[in-house]
C-alpha cells in the first residue's frame, strides 16, 4: 500500500492516466489530487468522475473547484450565473470545464456538486510516522480536515488562492510554514514559475519544489503543451517522498506516434 499526491492536472486526463499507470496504481494505494483538476484542458470533469468514483481517491479543493463551485447553479442547472461566473468563464479557463459539464444527465451534475460541496479544503494524515498537510497553497489551523460546505466563502479564499509565492496575494511572510511539524504538500504556483523567481531560468526537468517542509508539486498542465517546456503532472509517493513525472510532451509524443 502507498500513499500519492498530485496537483494542479487543470484537464490533462491523459496526464492522469499516464501518472495512474507509471505509478502501478492499484486498489491497495491511495490517491490525493490536491486542487485544480479542473480548468483549462478539456478533460476536467473527466478527472473529477474518476477520482469519484473510486473509494482509494480524493480531491482537495483548489481555486477553480472554488470558483466552478460559485459560478454555476448549485442545484445542477446547465447554467452558470453566480458571482464567479465571469471571473471562471473568461478568466480562468472554466469555459472548457463548463462545456463538458453542461453535457452531464442533471442528476449526474447534481451528485458532482454534492461530492465537491464535501471536499476538504485541508487534509491532514501520517504516513510512516510521518506528519503531512495537504492544501492547494494556504493554511490556516482552525479549517483543518474540514469539509468545503463547513467553511465560509472568505475561509476558503484565503486557502485557495493566497500563496507564499503570489505577489498579489497578501501573506503572512515567507517561511510560513516552517512552525509546524507537518510536511506540507501544496499546488497552486507552478514548480517553473518559483525558479525563475529565484534566478534558475534553466527549468530543464520537471521536478518538484523544495524548501524547509514545504514542497511544490505543481507541474504546470495548466500551461498545456508546448514544445520543450518540460511541463506536465508531479505524482509525489509520501511513503518514500519518490516523484514520478509525467511529461505532457512525452504524451503527445506517444500520439503521435499512434497517429502514424
Amino acid at each position: 500500500m502507498a500513499t500519492y499526491v498530485v496537483s494542479d492536472l487543470h484537464g490533462q486526463y491523459e496526464a492522469f492516466e499516464a501518472g495512474l499507470k507509471k505509478i502501478e496504481f492499484n486498489g491497495k494505494d491511495e490517491l490525493y489530487v490536491i486542487g485544480d483538476a479542473i480548468d483549462r484542458g478539456s478533460g476536467g470533469i473527466k478527472i473529477l468522475q474518476h477520482v469519484k468514483q473510486e473509494k482509494n481517491m480524493d480531491l482537495i479543493i483548489g481555486n477553480h473547484e472554488f470558483m466552478m463551485l460559485n459560478a454555476v447553479d448549485p442545484n445542477g442547472k446547465p447554467e452558470c450565473n453566480g458571482q464567479d461566473d465571469v471571473l471562471w468563464l473568461y478568466y480562468n479557463g472554466g469555459n472548457a470545464t463548463f462545456a463538458e459539464y453542461k453535457k452531464l444527465h442533471g442528476q449526474t451534475r447534481k451528485s458532482l456538486l454534492l461530492w465537491l460541496n464535501r471536499r476538504y479544503l485541508i487534509k491532514t494524515l501520517e504516513v510512516n510516522g510521518k506528519k503531512f498537510c495537504l492544501t492547494h497553497s494556504y493554511y490556516a489551523e482552525e479549517c483543518e480536515n474540514k469539509q468545503y460546505f463547513e467553511l465560509s466563502y472568505r475561509d476558503v479564499w484565503h486557502i485557495v488562492w493566497k500563496s507564499q509565492f503570489r505577489h498579489d496575494a497578501e501573506t503572512r511572510g515567507f517561511d510560513i510554514y516552517k512552525d509546524y511539524d507537518y510536511t506540507f504538500i501544496t499546488g497552486h504556483v507552478p514548480v517553473m514559475s518559483i525558479m525563475r523567481d529565484y534566478n534558475k531560468p534553466d527549468f530543464n526537468e520537471l521536478r518538484i519544489y523544495e524548501k524547509g517542509n514545504l514542497i511544490d508539486i505543481d507541474g504546470a498542465c495548466g500551461l498545456g503543451y508546448h514544445p520543450g517546456l518540460h511541463n506536465g503532472a508531479l505524482f509525489l509517493r509520501l511513503d518514500d517522498m519518490k516523484v514520478f513525472p509525467v511529461l505532457l510532451e512525452s504524451i503527445e509524443k506517444e500520439k503521435e506516434k499512434i497517429d502514424e
